[in-house]
């Protein structure tokens, strides 16, 4: 398989520089059938500037990251390069309750979430090995500041999207309902054990890891809302059923 061959390679090629390296992303995890292969090489350094795969391919920086991309025995392949204390300060974030908002990429909690499902393929030491480990549960600190930031934010939120629904000023309902939607879908998530996914696969992933029915059934009522009343209704109730769940950490008042 493309995997193993390309495994093989940087085993060969690049040991002395790799650190370790994991695979993620709807093939890897059984998502889908057909899609990029998403694998992430995490190196002890800095990550190459010259491409790394076998034969042509295509490398563009992000800062200290590096995308590299090619087509390798007719699959797509994308390798994310990371520097080891880069991945290392992500952890570290979420680990003091932060890196789960704003639309800074990569979002260190949809790293966390991508590696806790993910597959070990290089790991030569068992640093790869020590951080899945530590992304099986949610940090308890970003869980209790979470809490605390949807139990602050939904009646300032429910207030304003109360008051564009009844200007009927659609668009500024929409913006306020993504941005609660997003703190409410963090939450749960984290609420049930689990660092938030990036949403491409959403119904699979509430499948897979048993998430509350409830809830399930309360957020296809808002996003079948026929209007921003309703639609602010339903999103009160699912961020209140969201606040109701038995957490598996305790709500610690110094996290804020």
């Amino acid at each position: 398989m493309v995997v193993e061959r390309l495994v093989d390679h940087y085993h060969r090629t690049h040991a002395d520089d790799l650190s370790w390296m994991y695979g993620q992303g709807s093939v890897i995890t059984g998502l889908a059938d057909e899609s990029d292969l998403d694998l992430i090489l995490i190196w002890n350094t800095d990550v190459p500037s010259a491409p790394t795969l076998p034969g042509q391919s295509n490398v563009t920086v992000h800062g200290r990251l590096a995308l590299e991309q090619s087509n390798v025995d007719g699959y797509d392949v994308d390798l994310m390069h990371v520097p080891r204390r880069t991945f290392e300060n992500w952890i570290s974030e979420l680990e003091r309750g932060d890196g789960w908002a704003g639309a800074a990429w990569p979002l260190p909690v949809y790293v966390a979430a991508g590696l806790a499902e993910s597959e070990l393929l290089l790991d030569q030491t068992g640093v790869g090995t020590e951080y899945r480990s530590r992304v099986q549960i949610p940090a308890a600190p970003l869980v209790a500041k979470v809490r605390h930031q949807l139990e602050i934010a939904v009646p300032g939120f429910i207030k304003e999207l109360s008051r564009a629904a009844d200007r009927d000023n659609r668009w500024l309902h929409a913006d306020l309902a993504v941005q609660l939607h997003k703190l409410v879908y963090t939450a749960w998530f984290l609420f049930e054990g689990h660092y938030p996914p990036f949403p491409k696969y959403l119904p699979q992933w509430y499948e897979r890891f048993g998430m509350d029915r409830e809830i399930q059934r309360l957020e296809a009522t808002f996003w079948a809302a026929r209007d921003p009343a309703e639609s602010t209704a339903a999103l009160e109730s699912l961020a209140a059923a969201v606040l109701n769940l038995t957490l598996a950490f305790p709500h610690d008042p110094n996290c804020q």
